[in-house]
């Protein structure tokens, strides 16, 4: 059975904001493999970096609205992507899946779309 490994422009979503984003390309390391599907930059479950490997995602529905209005989603992220594959390492680390996700220390849990 075939993974879908992902790669940098993958959009996520995190479960406590308004809108998605794309890892972006231009990741702060390169982990030397390419996908042969979308000649991409594979990721890997240290790829986690709030406002390097992940964007915001518009406003957080996790923390109530401030006097000023709604409050930016800017992830904050303490630990490596989960449910990663094990047996296959980019870079050193564990490649990411379509299942692989993120916990936001706000409560929000981030997917690949």
């Amino acid at each position: 059975m075939s993974k879908d490994y992902m790669t940098a422009m993958s959009m996520i979503k995190c479960s406590g904001a308004t809108i998605p984003a794309p890892i972006p390309i231009q990741c702060p390391v390169s982990h030397g493999v390419i996908s042969c599907k979308t000649h991409l930059p594979l990721l890997n479950a240290n790829d986690h970096i709030p406002l390097m490997n992940i964007l915001p995602f518009g406003t957080c529905k996790m923390i109530p609205p401030t006097p000023a209005g709604p409050v930016p989603c800017i992830p904050a992220i303490i630990m490596a992507w989960k449910k990663c594959d094990m047996h296959y390492f980019v870079g050193g680390a564990p490649a990411l899946t379509k299942d692989s996700f993120l916990t936001c220390t706000f409560g929000g849990t981030i997917k690949f779309q």
